[in-house]
């Protein structure tokens, strides 16, 4: 297993500094949030400093798995560019989520197209040599919209119909109310990447592992049963923890990824 950290735990406006002090930390890769206004300065950051580099894909303002074209033209455009962009940095993973329903009363027919358009934007990340990770979300309590995909059932068969690969974030694990081993076995082969946080079990807050409700206990050994040796990217809140916060964590307990 890898130890990673996702950019967004950096905050708005880190430096260099902060990036060196993680590298002599001991982490070995990091995701970059494209959505962050500096994501383009971190992905600099990053490659310069020999990290292994992966990709969050963008997402707040677009939807994979809109009936409106337009709004879809522009959403492949621009998951299609910053594809390119990592791959001109090496990079060997994108992270991506499968985007909402309008109304929940929508789901089977957004899921045909999302199926589609996974596969399409597959196409492109394969001629990069990238591999694509859907994530699992948060299901929507109200039940207006429909996140895709948050339930397991739902997000394996995307991942099997696409050929694409699992991002399992814990986080939202939890909040599916699904269990960490069980859904683990049932990723197997599939799993690519891990999103580690903790939270406590009403809201996704991106706590230290062991500073929340202890869902991650036991995921080393999960992991290691499936042979897991990928990125486990920790994806921590920048509003409560700090960069050093993170680097006294990994050093100061037995971590999940030593």
């Amino acid at each position: 297993m890898e130890k990673w950290l996702n950019s967004w735990s950096f905050g708005l406006n880190a430096s260099v500094d902060e990036f060196t002090a993680i590298k002599k930390a001991g982490f070995d890769g990091i995701e970059i949030l494209a959505e962050q206004n500096n994501a383009h300065h971190y992905l600099k950051f990053a490659s310069d400093l020999d990290f292994k580099v992966g990709l969050h894909l963008p997402f707040h303002d677009l939807n994979l798995a809109t009936p409106d074209s337009i709004v879809y033209e522009r959403t492949f455009n621009v998951l299609t560019q910053w594809l390119a962009r990592l791959a001109e940095c090496g990079g060997k993973h994108a992270t991506f989520h499968g985007g909402y329903a309008w109304f929940s009363e929508e789901r089977n027919e957004s899921l045909l197209r999302v199926k589609e358009r996974i596969l399409k934007l597959n196409e492109v990340a394969i001629k990069h040599g990238v591999e694509l990770l859907l994530e699992n979300l948060i299901p929507d309590r109200l039940n207006y919209c429909h996140q895709i995909a948050s339930n397991v059932e739902e997000w394996i068969d995307l991942i099997t119909a696409s050929n694409v690969k699992a991002c399992l974030d814990i986080g939202h694990l939890d909040l599916m109310g699904e269990a960490l081993e069980t859904t683990i076995d049932q990723l197997a082969g599939s799993l690519g990447g891990i999103h580690l946080s903790e939270n406590d079990g009403k809201s996704d807050l991106h706590l230290l592992p062991g500073e929340g409700n202890h869902f991650t206990e036991g995921l080393e050994g999960f992991l290691e049963k499936q042979f897991f040796d990928g990125p486990v990217i920790y994806e921590i809140n920048p509003y409560q923890y700090s960069i050093q916060d993170i680097i006294n964590h990994v050093s100061n307990v037995n971590s999940i990824v030593r």
